[in-house]
């Protein structure tokens, strides 16, 4: 069995930073997404987090996470994990679905949070 060490890809749609994880993420990998998470709120503008790649999030993701929704407030921040794979599961297992905008996909999450066009 490989290991695919998780990265993550930036981008600005509508006005909104997106964050696209792929591969696994955890302890070794929490910090590139710290730093992305920081440049992006320098940067200023609402964050789409899109968990649909990512083939593993450990509990320091979850974290940063949580963290980024108290940074961002409650308009600031959503999150895409669909139904069916693990991080989803995981951020419902863990409770924090209750924290987090939790969407299918990243449309919809786009939209849901994207300033007025």
């Amino acid at each position: 069995m490989s290991v695919r060490e998780g990265s993550i890809f930036v981008e600005c749609r509508f006005g909104v930073w997106i964050l696209t994880m792929h591969g696994e993420h955890d302890v070794s990998t929490q910090p590139s997404l710290a730093e992305e998470l920081e440049h992006v709120a320098d940067a200023g503008g609402p964050v789409v987090i899109d968990l649909s790649d990512a083939e593993f999030i450990d509990s320091s993701i979850l974290r940063a996470l949580v963290g980024a929704a108290g940074r961002y407030g409650d308009d600031g921040l959503a999150v895409v994990a669909p139904a069916g794979r693990e991080p989803l599961r995981l951020v419902q297992l863990m409770g924090i679905d209750t924290v987090l905008h939790v969407y299918e996909t990243c449309e919809a999450a786009i939209e849901a949070i994207a300033p007025e066009r």
